[in-house]
């Protein structure tokens, strides 16, 4: 009792749509969007410190640049990725506005904050 027979295209197109499937599913379970606080290691404290220390006299686009380039060349070699996605939101926000850049500030510092740094 023969129902139906796959030939080979069928089979083909089969395989590639379950892993399609697997893929879209490990995708999702992997880009959760829940990163967590992360690890406070020595490069994410000195980024939030250069950050913390530098803040106040950021008012120009290029000083905001400039610090948003300290605090990245520290952040980069955090271990600590919510620390270094928002150092990362710094630089793109620099010269981007009193709004934007106070977003992605308020934004490092609770990454900061999250990962238990506390100002000096």
């Amino acid at each position: 009792m023969k129902l139906f027979k796959l030939g080979r295209p069928q089979i083909i197109a089969l395989v590639i749509a379950g892993l399609v499937v697997f893929a879209l599913i490990a995708g999702r379970g992997a880009d959760s969007g829940d990163e967590g606080p992360g690890v406070l290691d020595n490069a994410a404290v000195r980024a939030c410190d250069d950050f913390a220390a530098g803040q106040a006299s950021a008012r120009s686009n290029s000083a905001r640049l400039s610090l948003a380039d300290k605090v990245t060349t520290s952040a980069v070699k955090s271990d600590n990725e919510p620390v270094r996605n928002r150092a990362m939101e710094l630089g793109r926000n620099a010269d981007e506005g009193n709004t934007a850049w106070r977003t992605a500030s308020d934004a490092f510092t609770q990454a900061c904050r999250d990962a238990g740094w506390s100002a000096p």
